[in-house]
């Protein structure tokens, strides 16, 4: 009986903890607010009584404060009572729940001023009259400790409003009513939402997964063409790392006149299974071309080999109250180049380009370390664009100097490639973030030969 009772308790513990969180977000058309409602599982009511929302994101390497849009924020406990959220001195809300359960939060997020004040295209949600484009992490928040949870999200729009997401991409996506399930808000925040009757959708044809573009554009695109470069682009690195790992992929594309003389576009980012790319209408893609420029699809098609699903410390788990401070934005960024630029583009130019930026580089930068360059890239990698420029051009510079040492030791049977392989191998056994002195072991290993000095020679300041 005693085991019984032992075994009956664990499992009712672990359905406990597997208790998804119930989101509800609802938008009608010609609203400037969209409503979000958070119910929370039964078995987690008495745990929280703060809800907090996103400062930043991975891969922005930026500081954003996104509970600045969040208004009407409020909290229903266990007897029914409906508690005014307070602002914190941070990026948050507390309940005065008095030890009462926490039942449901709810608040509302102001697009038109979201848009309106931050003006890096890559940062914010885009509300139109016939469209809404949501980044996950620009409008949604969590209850504090559970994030890890599992979640389920319910999306309603206006009745002729189609409404699309990356979690589940569909061709024709469902109108008026969506339901969509995360495996925890890193995965729900990830994610990006489409909704409106200008929402153009496509799969793609021959690609080795499930391969979508979603594009909204105020100007005429050719959506054929996107596919295609959408297609050239997942085959060409399927070739160099021999595998693909997302189940499927989404490039959403917004191609937008700019609201003001402020605000800018050309920071792309990149997502577990898809990327964003929010561009000037003047750059939309019009038409086929035979050789066309797509090293930035490449690129941020790579980030979902590296770093999304083998990272370093800081970049996972996310720390969403703050920018966490990353040592390893050069292996993020200056890797994808090398493996995009180099070796699945075969620009062999793009080494110089590498090599002037280092050059031209202000002293403050040479005299830092490749660490201390990244911690400084952590929050201001595009604020001052010389700071990412030169941790992507020295990191893709070091990708190539452990690229030639491999193959001149084995003879051309290993290469650069092998050491991504490794990296990626060693995530997935270990299914956590390497540590910094961890990474020059990983590689000489999938190497087989010792990368320790040329590691030792980069880390230290061009100076």
């Amino acid at each position: 009986m005693k085991n019984f009772l032992l075994s009956f308790l664990f499992l009712a513990t672990a359905a406990f903890a597997q208790e998804p969180v119930h989101y509800t977000l609802e938008y009608h058309s010609g609203d400037d607010f969209l409503a979000v409602s958070i119910q929370l599982p039964e078995g987690a009511r008495a745990r929280t009584d703060t809800l907090i929302v996103p400062r930043s994101a991975p891969g922005t390497y930026s500081y954003t404060d996104y509970s600045a849009f969040v208004e009407d924020v409020s909290a229903t406990v266990g007897d029914g009572v409906v508690i005014e959220g307070e602002r914190g001195r941070g990026s948050y809300f507390t309940f005065a729940a008095d030890g009462r359960p926490v039942t449901a939060i709810n608040y509302r997020v102001d697009l038109r001023r979201m848009e309106s004040v931050l003006t890096a295209g890559y940062e914010s949600s885009k509300l139109r009259d016939n469209y809404l484009g949501l980044l996950g992490y620009s409008v949604f928040g969590f209850p504090e400790g559970l994030a890890d949870r599992p979640v389920r999200l319910e999306i309603r729009a206006s009745a002729d409003w189609p409404i699309f997401s990356t979690l589940s991409p569909q061709s024709e996506p469902p109108s008026a009513r969506a339901q969509f399930t995360a495996a925890s808000f890193a995965e729900l925040a990830d994610a990006q939402y489409l909704l409106g009757r200008d929402v153009q959708v496509a799969e793609v044809d021959g690609a080795p997964i499930p391969l979508f573009v979603a594009v909204y554009s105020e100007v005429k695109t050719d959506l054929a063409e996107i596919g295609r470069r959408a297609l050239l682009s997942l085959d060409g690195l399927a070739r160099y790392f021999g595998y693909v790992p997302m189940p499927h992929y989404t490039m959403v594309l917004e191609y937008v006149v700019p609201p003001s003389p402020a605000h800018r576009y050309g920071f792309w980012m990149e997502h577990l299974n898809s990327m964003t790319g929010s561009n000037d209408a003047a750059n939309a893609i019009k038409g086929y071309e035979e050789n066309p420029p797509i090293g930035g699809i490449v690129h941020h098609m790579a980030h979902a080999w590296v770093p999304l699903r083998s990272y370093g410390e800081g970049y996972r788990p996310f720390e969403w109250q703050v920018a966490p401070l990353i040592e390893t934005i050069w292996l993020n960024e200056g890797f994808a180049w090398y493996i995009s630029f180099y070796n699945v583009l075969d620009n062999r130019k793009v080494l110089d380009f590498f090599r002037r930026t280092m050059a031209s580089a202000p002293e403050y930068i040479k005299k830092s370390s490749l660490k201390d360059l990244s911690l400084l890239g952590s929050t201001q990698y595009g604020e001052d664009f010389r700071i990412g420029m030169n941790l992507f051009s020295r990191g893709a510079l070091l990708a190539h100097d452990l690229d030639m040492k491999i193959q001149e030791e084995t003879g051309g049977s290993r290469s650069f490639r092998d050491v991504m392989l490794g990296l990626l191998r060693w995530t997935e056994a270990h299914q956590r973030a390497f540590a910094y002195e961890e990474i020059e072991p990983i590689m000489s290993e999938a190497a087989g030969v010792d990368l320790s000095a040329i590691w030792a020679r980069w880390q230290a300041p061009p100076l």
